[in-house]
């Protein structure tokens, strides 16, 4: 084994501390982001430092194909070794080259074809097109912990999908972040930094959690749970609503003065949140969503809501464990990373990369 590559790899795997994990997702900050490249890092990491544990992949978007359907540019593959688990369309599956073995199918439908439960019987090329609904990501990763309990569970996201990576179903998180989004080095910082005060949003107190929990429980198809009072004599009430979409003024109706915290299972976005605002009692209270992958808000939202005393909640914490920076774009630009990477660590709080290339 080259000592180098073992070397970055035993690197990557400090910074990120991969060995600890069950689960993770990789989630872009914008289309272009190098997911995909990242992914590909930890895969040979993995193997350069001889990790026992297999790896378990899936995507909520598509992956690994030879070009971007949208644009037609070339786009890096995903090499998986000998033993790597995969769940993948069928249609995602023919065009891969690894020899692979079916363990199990899993119901689960997609534009590709059904979701499979493979097993790398060979090194070699695969795509990925997994589910894009949070409840079947989680269903694909008990299917394959079925197989493999030790495996460590990756999630490559995809553009607009962050939030089905997230919800509980990963322990932790790499931010992809790229040129694509600005080559502007504060530019980018400043809304990579946003974005990761969204994804790191704290943790609800864990009693009120448990309320929100057994609440999930009971009713578990609603989308809005409101907590009415404080401390112990607190009332719930639950809203019958099946999007939150569209649905904004219903949910601003059911607030009243005694407020205290508002649920939201789904997207907690502008649209719903200027809904949201048009209701004088929507103020002084904590607006809870499954974690930080659900909000879609920009700043000035975020001010609208620090304006009114309305802070933010998560149920399930995500734990960021590095940025990865990507500092080519679409048109094949590349912008010397040395500024960019110095710009992001001024403004970030975890480690920030740039991995490079990886091609397999």
């Amino acid at each position: 084994m080259d000592a180098v590559a073992a070397t970055k790899g035993i690197e990557l795997l400090q910074l990120t501390g991969l060995q600890d994990l069950e689960s993770l997702a990789i989630i872009g900050l914008s289309k272009n982001a190098g997911k995909t490249t990242c992914l590909n890092h930890i895969i040979a990491a993995w193997q350069e430092t001889s990790q026992l544990r297999p790896l378990a992949l899936t995507s909520v978007g598509r992956d690994g194909e030879l070009e971007d359907i949208l644009s037609g540019n070339p786009k890096p593959r995903i090499y998986v070794q000998t033993g790597t688990l995969i769940a993948s369309a069928e249609g995602a599956l023919l065009r891969s080259d690894a020899l692979l073995e079916i363990l199990e199918l899993s119901n689960i439908r997609t534009a590709l074809g059904e979701v499979i439960i493979c097993r790398a019987l060979s090194d070699g090329y695969v795509e990925l097109a997994g589910p894009s609904v949070t409840d079947e990501v989680s269903t694909i990763g008990t299917l394959m912990r079925q197989h493999e309990p030790e495996c460590l569970f990756i999630i490559d996201g995809a553009l607009s999908r962050r939030s089905q990576a997230g919800s509980g179903v990963s322990e932790a998180v790499i931010l992809c972040v790229s040129a694509e989004t600005s080559a502007n080095p504060e530019t980018l910082a400043e809304k990579s930094s946003f974005a990761l005060s969204l994804l790191q949003t704290p943790a609800l107190p864990e009693e009120i959690a448990l309320v929100f929990a057994e609440a999930m429980v009971v009713h578990p198809k609603k989308r809005v749970y409101i907590l009415n009072g404080n401390n112990s004599d607190m009332t719930l009430a639950i809203l019958d609503t099946p999007t939150l979409v569209g649905n904004g003024k219903a949910i601003a109706n059911k607030i009243n003065a005694d407020t205290s915290y508002l649920f939201l299972q789904g997207a907690l976005t502008d649209q719903v949140l200027q809904e949201l605002l048009s209701e004088s009692y929507f103020a002084n209270l904590t607006v809870v969503v499954e974690d930080g992958t659900r909000l879609f808000i920009k700043p000035a939202s975020l001010q609208k809501l620090r304006d009114r005393s309305v802070e933010l909640a998560v149920m399930n914490p995500l734990d960021v464990r590095l940025v990865c920076l990507n500092p080519t774009r679409s048109n094949g630009q590349y912008i010397e990373p040395e500024l960019l990477l110095a710009t992001l660590r001024k403004s970030i709080d975890v480690p920030v990369v740039d991995l490079g290339p990886k091609t397999m």
